[in-house]
């Protein structure tokens, strides 16, 4: 069995195509960020995502939360850390840190993940998760809770709709998980600009695919926006995700 180092690290530096107006990290980038980091820990032992497809299993990201105490900024220097934390049934928990040069956390999250079926995405018991050699820390957590599934208000109003395109999907041609929080930051009822974001919370529920069209929906209520998107279809719509961000107004 292969063993898997319990943590990794990555130094990084905070380019110009990683922010918004604002000069901070956007949460799109902020995920592609953990993706990366994720996929390195486990590449350096031989199971990237290209080694888990030819074993027949992917892995699905179904939750993430995140607590923001301060968006790194353009040019910033920044160690990236994570571990696969424990498993909760066919729930697989990994934690990251964003940490500034004095160790200080900036971003805190934590994602949820499903092991599946590489063809048929069925859901693959933890004992092949466990058959891979990495190893839990139960008690090893960081600042930010859980992600869950959260209670939208029944508030929310139309905020118009978002085609998914070619370059919004990924290998496995659905529109890639990062790419949900851009979609958050675009419908936010009043705009961006004026608030600083200190968390976002993303319940991935259904693909979507090249072509489909999102309906998005959102209401605010001090200080917490909560949005919704369905899939539109003429005979019955489905939820693709539910979100949720917090913010304050900017320094």
């Amino acid at each position: 069995m292969i063993e898997i180092p319990k943590q990794y690290d990555w130094d990084i530096r905070i380019a110009s195509y990683d922010v918004g107006q604002d000069r901070l990290l956007r949460l799109s980038n902020q995920l592609k960020l953990q993706q990366e980091v994720g996929e390195r820990h486990l590449s350096g032992v031989g199971l990237d995502y290209q080694a888990l497809y030819a074993r027949g299993m992917v892995f699905v990201l179904t939750k993430t939360n995140s607590v923001i105490h301060r968006a790194p900024v353009l040019g910033e220097d920044v160690r990236l850390r994570t571990w696969h934390r424990n498993n909760k049934g066919i729930q697989f928990f990994r934690c990251y840190q964003f940490l500034d040069r004095d160790d200080r956390p900036l971003i805190e999250s934590v994602t949820a993940f499903a092991l599946v079926d590489a063809k048929e995405h069925k859901l693959l018991r933890p004992s092949a998760f466990e058959q891979l050699g990495i190893g839990q820390q139960p008690d090893r957590v960081n600042g930010c809770p859980d992600p869950e599934r959260m209670r939208l208000p029944d508030t929310l109003v139309p905020q118009g709709q978002r085609q998914i395109r070619w370059s919004d999907t990924d290998v496995n041609g659905h529109l890639n998980n990062t790419n949900y929080a851009d979609i958050l930051c675009d419908f936010l009822p009043g705009g961006m600009q004026g608030r600083r974001i200190t968390g976002f919370s993303i319940t991935y529920i259904k693909e979507a695919r090249e072509g489909e069209t999102l309906e998005i929906a959102a209401a605010e209520d001090n200080g917490t926006a909560f949005m919704r998107a369905q899939q539109m279809a003429p005979d019955k719509p489905a939820t693709c995700f539910e979100a949720k961000l917090t913010y304050v107004p900017a320094d």
